[in-house]
């Protein structure tokens, strides 16, 4: 069983709908995003849909780009934005005012501190790559088989970042799931992108609250969404209840 959560269909508005979707393990943190992604949909007029189904053919972090596929073969809006179900919107900022709207594609570049090793004591790698938990995508035919050719990456089903990982080698950004040579998007394809900045995926370290955390930080002052990605789900829900003033 599912449900699905939309915008009545007499305010529509067909500059950009967002999606979302968690099933019942995450509930408890979906709701909270949810509550965010409403208000930040309601105060700009954009359309929404969270899917909140309980099974899915795949990994569930694969629903993205499912619902990503579908969306842009038979939706009628120029631009769709996916957040993560652990994802808050804490500002009003309309996205499209801050990106170039002649891309397809529109995402974090993020920092990885690698798992390459060095052979200089002390020192280590620093790597970029995508971070899938918010996603702005027009609608064109290139998005459309994009976000196909990432669905195709089956050998990706069983990694333990199964939905970015895929997304990363389609894009090229592999030095984390392969080589670090192999951190070599081509021109043609990066010349589709458009680079988000920090505010719009803002995460804490995994082990925020650990004083001796050595883990690079991605977080942003004065975000505008915050993602909690990679955090285990009761420190989740622990830094919701300690800051979820700052949320919508």
């Amino acid at each position: 069983m599912f449900f699905f959560k939309k915008k009545n269909e007499k305010l529509t508005n067909s500059t950009l709908k967002i999606l979302s979707g968690y099933n019942y393990r995450y509930r408890n943190i979906g709701k909270e995003s949810e509550k965010t992604i409403i208000k930040y949909a309601n105060y700009f007029n954009f359309d929404y849909e969270i899917d909140k189904r309980n099974s899915f053919e795949r990994h569930f972090y694969w629903l993205k780009i499912k619902m990503l596929i579908n969306n842009l073969e038979s939706g009628n809006h120029k631009f769709y934005l996916w957040l993560d179900a652990d994802t808050f919107v804490c500002r009003y900022e309309n996205i499209l005012n801050h990106v170039d709207k002649s891309k397809h594609i529109f995402i974090h570049n993020q920092f990885f501190k690698s798992k390459h090793k060095t052979k200089i004591p002390n020192v280590n790698y620093l790597t970029w790559g995508p971070n899938v938990g918010v996603i702005l995508v027009r609608n064109t035919k290139w998005s459309l088989n994009f976000f196909k050719n990432v669905w195709n990456k089956k050998k990706y089903l069983t990694h333990h970042w199964p939905d970015n990982a895929a997304f990363m080698d389609e894009l090229g950004y592999k030095a984390e799931i392969s080589k670090l040579s192999d951190n070599n998007p081509s021109k043609k394809v990066l010349n589709k992108f458009f680079f988000l900045s920090g505010l719009w995926n803002s995460m804490p370290n995994k082990n925020f609250i650990n004083p001796k955390n050595n883990e690079i930080s991605n977080f942003y002052f004065n975000p505008i969404i915050i993602h909690l990605a990679g955090i285990r789900r009761r420190d989740r829900i622990n830094f919701i209840k300690k800051h979820k003033n700052i949320f919508l």
